[in-house]
C-alpha cells in the first residue's frame, strides 16, 4: 500500500486503539471511527511494512450499531475513539481487546467477562488537564497523535462545573494580558489549566511558566460569580518538557482540598493527588478486592499515595504498601495517620528491590496466607517483580491493569513461572467513549 491510495474493504475485527481492522490487497488495514462489518471507502493516510491506516471517505452500508457523536469536536480532538457508536456496543469492543490480548499476547486461553458498565456515559471525569492554544488563546485539546491545539469551549467527559469552568476560563483568557505560553518557542506565561471537581466543590490550578499570574484577581473574581465553594492555585511549572504539573504548588484563594470520606477512610483530594477520574466505575472496581480479602496478609505492590492500601486495612490483618516515590509515600503515610490505622506499614522505594527484600523477612503464617496486590504504570510490571511474587507463592494475586497488552504479557510469564488458576479476568470501562479500558485479573495458588 502506498499513501493517498484509495481502498474499498469490509471492517472484520477492532484493534487495541478500538480502530476498525481490514484487509485489502492482502495487506491488514486500520481505520479509526469504523465498525466491523461495514464497508469502507477510504484513502491510505499511513503506510508501514506489515500495515497501514486509512481515513474514511465513504461508508457504503453503516453498522447498525452506528450513531451521531454528540460531540462537535469528536474525530478533531484526540480525547474520544468511540462516541460514533452506541454504548453497549461500546463495551463490547472493549470486551473484545482485552480477550484478544489475552488470547493472542498472553497465549491464554481464558474467557474474559463481559465490560462492567459505567453509570455515566458522558460527565463523568473529575478531573481535567487543558493546554492552551497561544494563537487562538483558548482552552484545547490535542489533535490525535499530534501537538496541534483543537479548540475547546467544552467536554462532554466532564463533570457539570468543570464544563462550565471551561466556558469560564476562556473567557479570562479573553480578557487578561498576561503572555500565553508557546511550546514552539519556550516562551510566554500560561501554560494550561487543571482542575478536579469533587463534592460540588471546584479545585483550580493554573499551571504557569513564571512565578506569579498578575490578573489572578480578575480570575477570582469571575470564579466567584459562577461557583459557590472553588479554590484556585498556582503551578509553578518553568521546565521546558510535556510534564503538565512540578511540585511547586501556590495557593492563591480559597481551600484547595477536599475532605473526603470513603470506604470508611477519611483523605484530602487536591489537584496534587492521584485519584481515578470515574468516582462510579472506581469504586465497582475496589468493591471487587474488598470481596476477595478476609484477614489475610496483602501487599500493595506499586501503591501510590496509599489511598487503596488504607482501604484495604479495614479487610486484612496486616497491609503492606511499596511505592517509589516518595512524596506519594509521605501522603500514604498521612492517610493513615489521620485513620488512627495500626495494621498498615508503607514502604518506600522500588518494588523490584523491596518487594523481594519484603517476601524474605515474612513469618511463615504470613506467607502461607497472603495476597499480593498489584497496580504498575502503563508498561506492566518489572521482570524482577513477577519473578518474586510467583517465588513466595501468594494464595492470590489481583492484578489492576490500565493496560491489555502489558496485563496479557505479565499473566504470561507469571503463569509460566508457576501454576496459578485464573479466577476471573473483567474489564471496567473506567473511561466510556474512549479506548482506554481498565481490567482486573484475580489469579489464585493451584
Amino acid at each position: 500500500m502506498k499513501k493517498n491510495e484509495n481502498i474499498h474493504l469490509i471492517i472484520k475485527n477492532y484493534g487495541c486503539n478500538a480502530e476498525g481492522v481490514g484487509n485489502a490487497n492482502g495487506e491488514i488495514i486500520f481505520v479509526p471511527y469504523a465498525l466491523v462489518d461495514e464497508k469502507i471507502d477510504g484513502t491510505i493516510i499511513k503506510a508501514n511494512k506489515n500495515f497501514a491506516i486509512a481515513k474514511i471517505l465513504n461508508i457504503s452500508n453503516p453498522s447498525k450499531d452506528r450513531i451521531v457523536a454528540p460531540c462537535p469536536y469528536f474525530s478533531k480532538c484526540g480525547g474520544c475513539q468511540l462516541q460514533h457508536t452506541n454504548y453497549e456496543n461500546s463495551l463490547k469492543i472493549k470486551t473484545g481487546i482485552v480477550q484478544n490480548a489475552i488470547t493472542n499476547i498472553g497465549k491464554i486461553d481464558f474467557q474474559v467477562s463481559n465490560t462492567i458498565p459505567s453509570k455515566l456515559e458522558y460527565h463523568y471525569r473529575n478531573k481535567i488537564s487543558m493546554p492552551i492554544n497561544p494563537k487562538t488563546r483558548k482552552l484545547g485539546m490535542y489533535r490525535l497523535s499530534s501537538h496541534n491545539i483543537i479548540d475547546t469551549d467544552d467536554c462532554l467527559l466532564q463533570k457539570n462545573l468543570i464544563s462550565s469552568l471551561i466556558k469560564i476560563f476562556n473567557h479570562y483568557l479573553s480578557k487578561t494580558k498576561c503572555t500565553i505560553y508557546d511550546d514552539a518557542t519556550k516562551k510566554g506565561l500560561i501554560k494550561s489549566l487543571v482542575a478536579r471537581e469533587i463534592e460540588d466543590k471546584i479545585l483550580v490550578t493554573v499551571v504557569i511558566n513564571g512565578d506569579d499570574l498578575k490578573d489572578k484577581d480578575m480570575l477570582i473574581e469571575l470564579l466567584k460569580q459562577n461557583f459557590k465553594s472553588f479554590g484556585l492555585s498556582l503551578n509553578i511549572n518553568k521546565l521546558k518538557n510535556n510534564v503538565i504539573l512540578s511540585e511547586d504548588f501556590v495557593d492563591v484563594y480559597g481551600e484547595n482540598q477536599v475532605e473526603v470520606i470513603e470506604n470508611g477512610i477519611k483523605y484530602n483530594i487536591s489537584n496534587r493527588s492521584f485519584l481515578q477520574v470515574n468516582d462510579d466505575v472506581k469504586q465497582k472496581m475496589y468493591q471487587k478486592i474488598f470481596d476477595e480479602i478476609e484477614n489475610e496478609t496483602v501487599i500493595d505492590a506499586y501503591s501510590g499515595a496509599g489511598l487503596l492500601s488504607a482501604m484495604m486495612s479495614k479487610h486484612a490483618k496486616m497491609v503492606y504498601g511499596i511505592e517509589i516515590v516518595y512524596e506519594a509515600t509521605k501522603l500514604a503515610d498521612n492517610i493513615k495517620k489521620i485513620n488512627l490505622i495500626q495494621n498498615l506499614k508503607n514502604i518506600n522505594g522500588d518494588c523490584s528491590i523491596k518487594l523481594p527484600k519484603l517476601l524474605s523477612k515474612l513469618k511463615d503464617e504470613e506467607k502461607n496466607n497472603l495476597t499480593i496486590v498489584i497496580d504498575p504504570p502503563r508498561k506492566g510490571c518489572d521482570r524482577k517483580v513477577i519473578e518474586a511474587i510467583a517465588n513466595v507463592e501468594p494464595k492470590k494475586i489481583i492484578y489492576m491493569s490500565c493496560d491489555p497488552s502489558t496485563l496479557a504479557r505479565d499473566l504470561n510469564i507469571l503463569l509460566a513461572i508457576k501454576k496459578y488458576n485464573i479466577k476471573s479476568i473483567e474489564p471496567f470501562d473506567m473511561f466510556p467513549q474512549t479506548k482506554h479500558v481498565e481490567t482486573l485479573a484475580i489469579l489464585t495458588k493451584e
